[in-house]
């Protein structure tokens, strides 16, 4: 039975998989043919601006420059120092080859695409818009802290709060990154698809059966 579940979960998690991949790169391509999401693109950003109001400008903000890259990358360093100390290598292994490649593939796809940002009134970027940084590093933590702690969820409440909270967390953060005006519509699709895509492809690839890496979550303690 226990066999079965988890053939059964790996199942769910390639057609995931296989199904964010295919969406990033209809996404990827619709942008570099010009296609009909960039006149999505083109309505989402001309019309944002009516949203505006100071307090939400300023609070948007704040946890925009909270998700980005340096904050992204303290919170993971954090997490796997915790990792490591507590002598989970699989979980540390995980998180370290999932977040690093995300942030290097994240970054060469920039350089390959070079689409330049939306013009933003409220903060100024300077880098390349295809595909949203911060959408993907934050869809690859969600995605990699769901991994590792929902075996430890008990509870059918427990499981469904980190779901909620695995899945809110980088749709928030991207549509953060559209109402500030500094990405265009399919950038954080893209960034989100991507991060999705990037996270379990690693995790399937390291949990593969009889592989001598894969990633074991069994002995994660209860919070």
């Amino acid at each position: 039975m226990q066999k079965r579940k988890k053939s059964n979960d790996r199942k769910i998690i390639t057609y995931v998989n296989s199904i964010a991949l295919f969406i990033f790169l209809s996404l990827m391509y619709s942008v570099l043919t010009n296609g009909a999401v960039t006149k999505i693109d083109l309505w989402v950003s001309r019309y944002i601006s009516q949203l505006y109001h100071p307090a939400l400008n300023a609070a948007l903000i704040f946890f925009t420059n909270l998700n980005g890259v340096l904050g992204s990358l303290v919170f993971s360093i954090f997490m796997m120092a915790w990792l490591y100390s507590k002598k989970y290598f699989n979980a540390f292994r995980f998180y370290l080859i999932a977040f690093s490649g995300m942030a290097v593939l994240f970054l060469l796809l920039k350089f390959l695409v070079a689409r330049e940002r939306p013009h933003s009134e409220l903060i100024d970027v300077i880098n390349f818009s295809f595909p949203s940084g911060h959408a993907s590093m934050t869809m690859t933590i969600s995605v990699i802290l769901y991994f590792i702690f929902v075996k430890n969820m008990h509870t059918g409440v427990l499981k469904r709060a980190l779901i909620v909270l695995c899945i809110f967390w980088p749709i928030f953060i991207a549509f953060t990154r559209v109402y500030l005006n500094v990405h265009w519509f399919s950038d954080v699709a893209a960034g989100l698809a991507l991060g999705l895509f990037w996270t379990t492809f690693v995790y399937l690839w390291l949990s593969r059966k009889g592989a001598s890496c894969s990633v074991s979550f069994e002995k994660m303690p209860v919070f």
